[in-house]
């Protein structure tokens, strides 16, 4: 039934993704990386304000998890979600790596990703 799936994917899209998921993933970025848990809100919300990191969610996840839940059999369910989360995953991390590209003016450039170049 078309409301029970619309249900099913505005609690995903609003709730879940927004204020756990994603959240999560950029608390864990930030264990592995080191830095403090003020910096990983500021960076995901700078990602939703400046690089449209939930309008993307939205655009890809609204439609699939649409024909997830009505359309894809239960038996093809996780195999889908694989296969489109593969696709997520690279965008996902296009987008939150963008910060990581914009160094900071104190920080040596790395060489050969060991060998600080003081020079510039």
């Amino acid at each position: 039934e078309i409301s029970v799936v619309l249900v099913k994917v505005i609690f995903d899209c609003l709730i879940q993704t927004t204020l756990v998921t994603l959240p999560v993933a950029y608390l864990t970025k930030a264990l592995i990386y080191r830095y403090s848990v003020e910096e990983a809100f500021r960076r995901y919300m700078s990602d939703i304000q400046e690089h449209g990191l939930l309008i993307k969610y939205y655009s890809l996840w609204f439609p699939v998890n649409c024909l997830t839940f009505s359309v894809v059999p239960e038996h093809y369910r996780v195999t889908w979600i694989a296969f489109v989360s593969f696709f997520w995953l690279m965008i996902l991390s296009s987008i939150s790596s963008k910060q990581d590209l914009i160094g900071d003016e104190n920080e040596c450039s790395l060489i050969d990703g060991q060998t600080c170049n003081i020079d510039g």
